[in-house]
């Protein structure tokens, strides 16, 4: 949790083609994007926990 608190303070410097792409396609696709991004910063810093095969379908 720690980790994830630090992260969120530091601020994230994004190249400029990155930053280009943001704006062209974040209007057209914000949702999808931003869920791509979180999702991917989250495996990044291993806060996605990986499920036993035997708890993969179930949900709560």
């Amino acid at each position: 949790m720690q980790k994830a608190k630090d992260m969120y303070q530091k601020k994230i410097r994004f190249p400029e083609d990155i930053c280009q792409a943001i704006e062209r396609n974040g209007e057209l696709e914000c949702r999808k994007f931003n869920t791509e991004v979180i999702y991917q910063l989250r495996k990044a810093y291993g806060l996605i926990e990986k499920k036993s095969p035997n708890c993969a379908n179930s949900r709560g």
